[in-house]
């Protein structure tokens, strides 16, 4: 098994993690994030492959950030919560390495498509952090799960 397979299955196994504990423990907020997080993840899976080893800018990734972009956005608009003011800064990251990619078509494509998968990982962490600090609340409320 290759390390990028690795990676992978680490990721997934962490998206599913993380998404179930927002569904289970997390609030309103939580749980849209984490719908966010599966579709985009999902959706990121078949726009990566219209792109032949991320030698040009992957437009259809870039469709998929953008509107993860704007549901982060959304969230944060709408939310007193933390966390999706750092999943929206890491997203708009993500984006903007796709502007950069436009703007200097020599960037090296593996520099490229590492960036890009880079920051799903602190949004994950950012997340569940949220869903945790969510959960603290509702208990010191007398809430339970």
């Amino acid at each position: 098994m290759s390390l990028l397979n690795i990676l992978q299955l680490a990721y997934l196994i962490t998206l599913i993690s993380v998404c179930a504990y927002a569904v289970r423990c997390g609030g309103r907020p939580e749980r849209q994030g984490a719908a966010i997080m599966f579709a985009g993840s999902v959706l990121t899976v078949p726009a990566a492959k219209l792109v032949a080893q991320w030698q040009s800018p992957a437009f259809g990734v870039l469709a998929v950030d953008l509107a993860v972009l704007g549901g982060f956005l959304a969230i944060a608009l709408r939310s007193d919560r933390f966390w999706p003011l750092w999943t929206t800064a890491f997203q708009l990251v993500g984006v903007a390495t796709h502007l950069a990619r436009l703007a200097d078509p020599g960037i090296i494509p593996r520099a490229y498509s590492m960036a890009q998968g880079f920051w799903a990982y602190p949004m994950l962490v950012a997340l569940a952090i949220g869903v945790r600090e969510n959960r603290s609340r509702a208990m010191h409320r007398g809430v339970r799960f």
